[in-house]
């Protein structure tokens, strides 16, 4: 027998009324900043307008695409209170186990744990979502010179870099050269 496909569900009606941006705005952002993703905001409020609708105004708005950077920051600090709530408070769960009895008949044990595995998901899935919207804040801490062993050096080595340092900038200075052409 085939497995059927699921159907998708019908899309709900939109208010046919023109869209109040001004007032829609703030609304989208609040979700947003509450730690709410934002299709779930759109999707949950016919009052709000169609993500596709959302995004044009995104696009077309640069006041709007920060604001909306600044409200995923806010949401990301929701979560992270979440993370922590959640490792701190056991979620007792059911786990059913079918087992045979020495007679070969089939039985279920029931027993009562704290759902550890769902709990490590919820916190994981947090922590990656901050790693991503917040990486500066909350994203790993790389290494990139050293292979994580620290760097030993002594003051005569600490005088001869920054004389080094000092006689680059000096160069540039007496060159003309600003920051602005040096980095680009």
């Amino acid at each position: 027998m085939a497995v059927q496909p699921k159907k998708a569900k019908p899309r709900t009606k939109r208010a046919n009324k023109a869209l109040d941006r001004d007032k829609a705005i703030p609304v989208i952002l609040a979700g947003v900043a509450a730690g709410q993703a934002l299709d779930v905001v759109l999707k949950d409020n016919p009052d709000l307008p169609s993500p596709s609708t959302f995004w044009r105004w995104h696009m077309d708005d640069e006041e709007l695409r920060d604001n909306l950077a600044r409200a995923r920051e806010m949401g990301v600090e929701v979560h992270m209170d979440e993370a922590l709530a959640i490792a701190d408070t056991p979620m007792p769960g059911t786990i059913v186990t079918r087992k045979l009895d020495k007679d070969g008949k089939e039985y279920d044990e029931v027993r009562t744990e704290d759902m550890l595995g769902h709990r490590r998901l919820m916190i994981d899935t947090r922590i990656k979502r901050a790693q991503m919207i917040a990486p500066r804040k909350y994203g790993p801490k790389l290494d990139l010179t050293s292979d994580g062993e620290k760097i030993q050096m002594d003051d005569v080595s600490v005088a001869t870099r920054l004389a080094s340092i000092f006689s680059d900038i000096e160069k540039r200075v007496a060159s003309g050269v600003d920051d602005a052409d040096a980095a680009g």
